[in-house]
Formats: C-alpha cells, structure tokens, sequence
C-alpha cells in the first residue's frame, strides 16, 4: 500500500514539475488596467502608444479602447476593438516560455454590435505569436446580437514557442471603424503525451488503492 501510494505522489509530482515549467501568464489579458476611457464609453488609441493598457502596444493604425457602457465586457468591465478608423491591433512581449513547446492562447470574441451595417455581416484578423504561423479567426455579426449582449465566442490558437519571450500579436482585417472585439486573453502550456500518460497511470492506481481498500473493508 505505502509503494503504490508512493508511486501515485511521483506520478503527480512529475506532472506538475512539467506544468511548472511551462507556466507563462499574460499581463493585463482583460484589459482593465488602463486609462480613463470617459463618458463615451470609447476611446481612440493611436499605433505605438504603449502606456493607455497596461502590459500592450497599439499597433498601426490604432485600435479603440472599449467599456461596458458602450458594448458590454466579456471578462470585468473593458475590451479592445482592434481598429478605430481602420485595420489596427495590439501587440505584448511575453516572457517565461520553454522553447519547442507547444501553447495554446485563449480569448473570448465578438465584434461592435454598434455596426448598423446590415446583418449577417463577417469579421476577420490575425493572430501570432513570435517564430509561428499565423492564424486567421473570424466572427459573425448577425440578428439579435446587442451592445449589451455582444454573444463573445471561445477562441483559441496553438504555436510552438521559439524563445523565452514570444510577442503575442492580434490584428483585425478590414478598414473600417467596426471590427472584431477581443477580452479575457490567457496562454497556457498544452500537456505532453507523456504528462498524458502519467496521469491515465496515475488514475489507475488511485483505482487501485481504492480497490484494495474496498476490499479491506468487506473483510
């Protein structure tokens, strides 16, 4: 019982030393930690500005700095449209990868249901992270969806970190003033096929132990 109990604390152990070793964090991934947008609800960024949201660098040709008065927040109270006037995006320097390992970046998505263009009516940008392809995501506008409702989707990207730090980088497609909305962005360390099986063997002999225990207990 005490070398089966033991093994099962070595399978955990090396499983969270492997998650340790991959855990990176994005700085100000819900964007709350910034300026004052003002009673607009809305705030034009211009490219380069790298002090109005904390841990992010406005690329060209600016983005919009949104609140819950004007479109409602997927994660705390703010987002950012990736555009004012025109395509535009943002960009963080992220540190603490492991190089050649596999991570995945989350955010939540919608787009300025303030658009009055007709519906249903399609978004699209760009994501990448620095020594990996880029990827395209997109989100449909469509009836029924409002400021105060803006129905965000799940998203998600996969890349193979190069370095310790990998600039993390979305940018809409499109030049016009409405375009995609992004919040609630995170990266975690995708498991290892071994991490995997360490702990299908690690289950298993929980399983067994309470199986044995079982057993015990009957007698």
């Amino acid at each position: 019982m005490r070398i089966l109990s033991g093994i099962v604390v070595l399978v955990f152990s090396a499983i969270a030393a492997g998650t340790a070793a991959g855990a990176v964090s994005i700085v100000n991934g819900s964007f709350e930690d910034g300026v004052a947008i003002g009673g607009a609800g809305t705030l034009a960024l211009p490219t380069g500005d790298t002090s109005s949201i904390t841990g992010w660098t406005v690329l060209s040709d600016g983005i919009d700095y949104l609140d819950s008065s004007y479109l409602a927040a997927a994660d705390g109270s703010r987002s950012v449209e990736l555009s004012a006037l025109a395509s535009g995006g943002i960009v963080q320097s992220v540190s603490g990868f492991t190089p050649g390992r596999t991570y995945e970046l989350r955010w939540q998505l919608a787009s300025n249901a303030n658009d009055p263009a007709p519906r249903p009516k399609d978004y699209r940008g760009v994501v990448s992270a620095t020594g990996g392809t880029a990827a395209l995501f997109g989100y449909t506008l469509v009836d029924g969806v409002t400021a105060a409702a803006p129905a965000y989707t799940n998203t998600s990207y996969r890349f193979v970190a190069s370095a310790d730090a990998q600039d993390i980088q979305f940018r809409s497609l499109g030049d016009s003033e409405f375009s995609a909305v992004i919040d609630n962005v995170s990266v975690a360390a995708v498991p290892e096929p071994a991490n995997w099986a360490l702990l299908i063997i690690g289950f298993g002999f929980i399983g067994l132990l309470g199986r044995r225990g079982g057993r015990r207990v009957a007698a």
